[in-house]
């Protein structure tokens, strides 16, 4: 007689299950988008199917609320990273403090950066196009301060506010996606040490 006892999943709050399927999904999505279905979800996230679909009625419906999770806190992380002025620190400090946030952010949450700053085969339009809206958003912060911080540190009216603050985003993402390819040789410390040079560089 077979006395094998089946494994059930432990019971969880909703939200704290719907969080705990949303993590599995991430987790597959380095691998392509083609390996995130309901059944490696389940899988993954060591529940049965019915638990998954009590949560979600289809794959279409979990990836499109992974992605707008994913969206959403990117963004925070991005805005939270963002200096508002420069009261308490020169532009160039608040500039590699933000790379230095952003940084830790991306080591923190790797499989949601890697969606963001390297996305894979398959990942869906709208959430490229969210992305780049983001982005533009982003970009129009960054030229404001750029030109506020110009304009603080003095002596620099010749300097382009709105491609500095190109260069400065292109670096922030250039340090993400080191940071995420090679992290054992482009640690945060060095990334951080290289912008703040950079930074301190415009004086």
């Amino acid at each position: 007689m077979n006395t094998t006892r089946r494994k059930y999943a432990r019971r969880l709050p909703p939200e704290q299950r719907r969080e705990q399927l949303l993590d599995a999904a991430l987790s597959l999505i380095p691998a392509g988008f083609d390996t995130v279905t309901m059944e490696s979800v389940a899988k993954q996230a060591e529940v049965t199917k019915p638990v998954l679909y009590d949560q979600f009625a289809n794959r279409g419906e979990l990836i499109s609320a992974l992605l707008e999770r994913e969206a959403q806190r990117a963004t925070e992380q991005v805005i939270a990273a963002l200096p508002t002025d420069f009261a308490t620190r020169s532009p160039d400090d608040a500039f590699a403090d933000a790379v230095r946030v952003f940084v830790h952010a991306v080591v923190e949450a790797p499989d949601r950066w890697r969606l963001v700053l390297l996305p894979p085969e398959g990942t869906p339009h709208e959430f490229r196009a969210q992305v780049e809206l983001v982005r533009t958003g982003v970009l129009a912060q960054i030229e404001d301060l750029a030109a506020l911080g110009l304009k603080e540190l003095g002596g620099l009216d010749d300097l382009d506010s709105a491609l500095l603050g190109h260069a400065m985003l292109a670096l922030a993402e250039m340090s993400g996606r080191l940071v995420l390819t090679d992290p054992e040789k482009f640690t945060p410390d060095r990334l951080v040490a290289f912008v703040t040079r950079i930074a301190h560089g415009l004086r």
